[in-house]
């Protein structure tokens, strides 16, 4: 036993973090409070990692997934989390250069609130404070099987609450996935085609690069959070050759070629305010503005057939407002506003095979009221208001107005147990591409038809989590239900010589999940052992579709901790999926993977090697839909055969060390319709 000074606020998003008496805990480095889990890591674990995400995944927290290869923090059923450091909500990726040995401590959020209400959870990194210094980090990560790379770099400095860094990423990929099978078609006539596709080649190239420059600022009664980034993706070549084998109405063989590429620029401007007022007061203010010009072509050729050749250019802005105000009350009673508004537009121009102009304007408004308290070992809250989504296609207006919720309690049974409750009613957010009213063939039979009138999702879902310590062992239980109301998917439809692909709202998806996760450390913790079982069942029940499925798979793993080294292995059971946006049948091959890193000083070095036995991964999709049978086997390249080599350097400097920057999300907005 050992005593410790926990951090806690009531409100992660908005409150400053205030000390609370010294708290007993126990020696295995996990807390259970009223509002969150407290993570602490161990000098072990530390030794052993080189960022936040590797420090995450060796503590092998039951409820969470972490992939540090794909830079992300899930829970075991798919939830998304939110990410903070020290307070200040950070992407995805930011923790790719948040050096392990400057994190004090970890929170973990199973029911978070306020700008936060509707996520899986919410994870906290609470660094180590400096007076003044910085750091920096360089890292590379080189693939061998699958030929790809990765590149970062990190430098910052803080003094006086001030910091200013720079984060600058690169990466490239040359993908051979390919496609081969068996698809039957049934026309309006009842004319019928069947259409055999082998591969005979297929490469992908791609690029991405970006650059942030990040200015933060935290005083006694404010924290300032702002950047300006550029983001640039590129996709300079993508062409497959197949060769096809018809009968039916059209007998024969042909040789088919497609291809694409696409070059996308996007600035951003992004800035969070944080003002904390005296009588347990504070007003938090979000806002980001980004310009985007996208670039795309596609080219699908057959022998004998037309050529099919369309060409899109796009210019869109996004903007996004929030602003938010919390007040304390006696009792530990926080009554909070918010009111966010997200404007997207943007401005298309078809040429080719099919010309014409579209415009699409999308603003979100929301507003909430939110109520929670916290006593001694239980904290709630619930959230309630509207929604308004107002939609302009070209000349047509659309409006879609629904109440949202969102709910959560957590109770800490004991230091070690402890029982939580999540739930939301709200509406899903437009892709931009869905609608759209645009008509773009694809083949000589087969198009891609827009679907103007579609509408948000609404959805339903509770989730019950239980977490527990029993000595070496750690032990987390879930059970997640969902509904999904106007579900969004694909609908195949035809007439008398044409195949037509369009999404729509048909009927609802219901699922239940149930997770459970067990984890042991033995030896000193030395080797410690996971083991994740998973059981879904889900329903599509609708006019179109009437399709159900129940799932069963495990993930496994083992690590030994010894010296420099980290040794891991990890495997997944196959399993067969019903993906419900197609929707498909897909069947998924097992996964296999080692992974070896060394950590020494300022250096580090990691070897991956996954799926060593098949240099591409299968992906078997079947499904009938009436007019279309599909068996097809997706072989993917990135799921396949993997050896990655990755070499990190990071040097901290100055008076004690805190770093506060990110990676960057390179991911850029598009409302493009694309044939493939």
């Amino acid at each position: 036993m050992f005593a410790v000074t926990i951090a806690m606020s009531a409100q992660t998003d908005s409150i400053r973090t205030e000390i609370l008496p010294e708290v007993v805990v126990n020696a295995d480095g996990q807390i259970e409070t009223a509002e969150k889990t407290v993570l602490l890591p161990k000098a072990l674990e530390k030794k052993h990692a080189v960022n936040a995400y590797d420090l995450l995944s060796v503590m092998q927290t039951a409820e969470l997934e972490v992939s540090t290869q794909a830079k992300s923090i899930t829970t075991h059923n798919g939830g998304e989390v939110a990410i903070c450091i020290n307070g200040v909500e950070a992407l995805p990726e930011d923790l790719a250069t948040l050096r392990a040995r400057n994190i004090r401590s970890i929170e973990y959020i199973r029911t978070p609130s306020g700008k936060y209400a509707g996520k899986a959870g919410l994870v906290n990194f609470i660094t180590v404070k400096m007076a003044y210094g910085g750091n920096v980090l360089l890292s590379g990560s080189q693939g061998f099987a699958y030929k790809q790379g990765e590149y970062l770099a990190f430098a910052d400095f803080t003094k006086k609450g001030l910091t200013l860094s720079l984060t600058a990423s690169g990466d490239w990929s040359r993908d051979h996935s390919y496609t081969e099978g068996k698809e039957d078609f049934l026309f309006a006539d009842n004319s019928r085609l069947s259409r055999d596709i082998t591969s005979e080649s297929s490469l992908r190239k791609s690029n991405n690069q970006a650059i942030r420059l990040k200015l933060a600022s935290t005083g006694k009664k404010h924290r300032l959070n702002t950047y300006v980034a550029l983001y640039r993706q590129a996709q300079p070549s993508s062409e497959s050759w197949d060769r096809m084998i018809y009968t039916g109405f059209y007998n024969g063989s042909t040789q088919r070629k497609t291809a694409t590429d696409s070059r996308n620029l996007q600035p951003t401007v992004y800035a969070n305010y944080t003002l904390w007022l005296p009588k347990s007061q504070t007003l938090d203010f979000t806002a980001q503005a980004s310009f985007g010009h996208n670039k795309y072509h596609s080219l699908y050729s057959e022998t004998a057939q037309t050529d099919l050749v369309s060409d899109v250019t796009e210019d869109n802005q996004i903007l996004q407002g929030g602003a938010s105000y919390y007040k304390t009350l006696k009792g530990n009673v926080t009554l909070a506003a918010s009111l966010n508004h997200d404007h997207n537009h943007y401005k298309d121009a078809y040429a080719g095979s099919a010309d014409g102009h579209q415009w699409l304007t999308t603003d979100v408004t929301t507003g909430l009221l939110q109520v929670s308290q916290t006593w001694k070992d239980l904290y709630y809250y619930a959230s309630a208001g509207v929604s308004n989504s107002a939609v302009s296609l070209n000349d047509t207006h659309y409006n879609y107005c629904s109440p949202v919720a969102f709910y959560g309690a957590n109770y800490a049974l004991s230091q070690k147990h402890a029982l939580s409750l999540s739930g939301l009613f709200t509406h899903t957010l437009f892709d931009p591409s869905i609608k759209n009213s645009m008509l773009l063939r694809r083949s000589f039979f087969e198009a891609v038809k827009g679907n103007p009138d579609i509408s948000p999702m609404k959805v339903l879902s509770n989730t019950l989590t239980y977490s527990g310590q029993f000595g070496k062992s750690r032990l987390s239980v879930s059970y997640q239900s969902s509904m999904y109301f106007d579900n969004i998917l694909h609908q195949y439809t035809t007439d008398n010589n044409t195949l037509y692909d369009m999404r729509i709202n048909d009927g609802k998806f219901i699922g239940n999940m149930f997770s459970s996760t067990y984890t042991y450390r033995a030896f000193s913790d030395k080797l410690r052992l996971s083991l994740t079982a998973i059981e879904e069942y889900n329903m599509l029940r609708g006019d179109v579709y009437d399709e159900s499925k129940n799932i069963f798979r495990m993930e496994a793993s083992a690590t030994w901790l010894t010296g420099d080294w980290m040794l891991r292995f990890g495997y997944r059971t196959p399993y067969t999926v019903l993906d419900i946006r197609e929707p498909y049948l897909i069947h998924r091959q097992p996964v296999y993977e080692f992974q070896a890193s060394w950590n020494h000083g300022n250096w580090a070095l990691e070897a991956l090697v996954r799926n060593p036995f098949n240099r591409y991964g299968d992906n078997h999709v079947t499904m009938d839909y009436g007019c279309m049978k599909r068996d097809i086997h997706n072989y993917s390249e990135p799921d396949g055969r993997n050896v990655n080599l990755k070499a990190t350097w990071s040097f901290g400097y100055g008076k004690k060390h805190e770093c506060s920057d990110a990676n960057i999300d390179n991911s850029i907005n598009s409302a493009i319709l694309k044939t493939y």
